[in-house]
């Protein structure tokens, strides 16, 4: 009589340890993600205090974006565990009326969207890619605008359109009807996928 291990423990033992090591992944991999997710949030502050330091950022806009803070030089890139944070879409509005900040942050296919400065709850979204036809009803809807015959080639959201306008042309205008009134402008409505990744 054998008074080793059988095939038919070993294989319990062997699918326990699996069992084991797939819950221990799953874990780690999840604080890995948390932390990624908390770094990307602590970025999204620091764009909001480099932002703030900055007295001239809202003396003509309400909307302050990552390319203007890159090219008046007070950053050169915002990073994050998701890759680059997209410059044109990055931004942190002002409400001067509630004395309040909101901060846009979108790296990769992340989103930390208009999260009030002083909220210490986290909401981060998968999102798609922005394309001209809905696919549902969630669907994130957002209203760009173009002038090919002035300089501005792509589609980008009223704030950022105007900058780059005014940055093509050498004007200083401030609302979308000012730069209507001299140049043909287009518009169309954008729609990507927005899914809540993480929330604290």
């Amino acid at each position: 009589m054998s008074s080793g291990i059988g095939k038919f423990e070993s294989l319990t033992i062997m699918l326990v340890m699996i069992v084991l090591i797939a819950i221990g992944l799953y874990f780690i991999l999840g604080a890995a993600d948390d932390s990624r997710f908390k770094t990307m949030d602590k970025n999204s502050l620091g764009f909001v205090d480099m932002v703030t330091r900055n007295g001239d950022a809202f003396l003509t806009y309400k909307s302050y974006y990552l390319q203007q803070a890159m090219d008046d030089g007070y950053v050169q890139q915002v990073l994050s565990p998701f890759g680059k944070c997209d410059a044109n879409e990055s931004k942190v509005d002002y409400d001067g009326e509630n004395v309040k900040y909101y901060v846009t942050l979108k790296c990769g296919d992340y989103l930390i969207k208009d999260r009030d400065y002083l909220d210490k709850s986290i909401k981060i979204f998968k999102v798609g890619q922005w394309t001209d036809t809905r696919t549902g009803e969630d669907d994130q809807v957002v209203t760009k605008y173009s002038c090919s015959d002035c300089g501005v080639d792509d589609y980008f959201e009223e704030p950022i359109f105007v900058y780059y306008y005014n940055k093509a042309n050498g004007t200083s205008y401030t609302f979308l009807d000012e730069v209507k009134q001299e140049a043909n402008v287009t518009s169309k409505e954008q729609y990507r996928t927005l899914d809540l990744a993480y929330k604290s």
